[in-house]
């Protein structure tokens, strides 16, 4: 068995997805080569936030990344906008100097970041998905034009785009961290994404990050991951929220940058939790590249 197409992107994650779609709406010939739709792209909840962590440090480019995010996730699934952040009295003056490009305000003990947002991944990737060609299996190898599948079958690609996490990095021989996290689904529910050291939004408490594995497993929580997220909720909010079930995933970090040519192509991949903020406009430099 052999097919071809214009451009392969080998990864339905995110990154893949987003990347598929916007070669679609360009006329290109594209086809997604994966073994399932999501995998570590389908937390209960996905924040898109451009002030990143305790430190609150502008992600490079986060202005422009989010309104990439904006404009394309705003097609295919509702976005709740507004993500508080709390903002220590000694960190307000630092904070205000980094907020220009972006629409702010502050209240209270914080600042509101209006156009900040949180979204259902599951939806959204089922939405990207629809219409696109997928062909659905295990790749063995990277070999340019092609890609090896798990039973003997070949996929052509004129060019071929990387855009899995860690779980198919060796093909590249890419080497960054494989980093599990965990979140939490809560019969509670926030309207408004609140995040410092870990975040609350919408029915899902997560930020909880286990230092970077050598291969790729999902272990199971552990008391210490699922009490220190309690405990940063209850500082956040006053109280413990009440658990549901919980989500694993395992992420996969490059320092950068993230959007890279390799041999017969791209690799798209390597974005950690930013992979919602970023998908959309690195996304839409490589499609117009091609």
């Amino acid at each position: 068995m052999l097919k071809e197409a214009e451009v392969v992107v080998l990864g339905a994650g995110v990154a893949g997805l987003v990347l598929a779609r916007r070669l679609l709406e360009r006329g290109l010939r594209v086809l997604v080569v994966a073994e399932a739709l999501g995998e570590a792209s389908r937390p209960p909840v996905a924040l898109v936030n451009p002030l990143r962590g305790k430190r609150f440090t502008l992600a490079e480019e986060g202005e422009r990344a989010l309104e990439a995010a904006l404009l394309f996730y705003g097609r295919f699934v509702p976005l709740h906008l507004g993500v508080f952040r709390p903002v220590p009295e000694a960190d307000r003056a630092k904070v205000a100097g980094r907020l220009s490009g972006l629409k702010h305000r502050w209240e209270g003990e914080g600042v509101l970041l209006e156009e900040a947002f949180w979204l259902e991944p599951r939806p959204l990737l089922a939405r990207l998905a629809e219409g696109l060609p997928f062909l659905w299996g295990r790749v063995l190898a990277w070999e340019p034009p092609h890609l090896v599948l798990e039973g003997g079958g070949r996929v052509r690609g004129e060019v071929m785009v990387y855009a899995g996490g860690g779980r198919g990095a060796h093909l590249l021989g890419l080497g960054g961290r494989l980093i599990p996290g965990l979140v939490l689904t809560l019969w509670d529910y926030f309207p408004r994404a609140l995040s410092y050291r870990v975040y609350l939004a919408g029915a899902a408490l997560g930020g909880s990050y286990l230092p970077g594995e050598e291969g790729y497993r999902l272990l199971p929580p552990t008391e210490g991951e699922v009490e220190w997220l309690l405990q940063g909720a209850e500082a956040l909010v006053g109280y413990r929220p009440r658990v549901a079930s919980l989500w694993r995933g395992v992420r996969f970090r490059l320092p950068g940058p993230h959007l890279f040519p390799v041999e017969g192509g791209f690799a798209l991949t390597g974005l950690g939790s930013t992979g919602f903020l970023y998908a959309p406009l690195l996304a839409k430099r490589l499609a117009e590249r091609l």
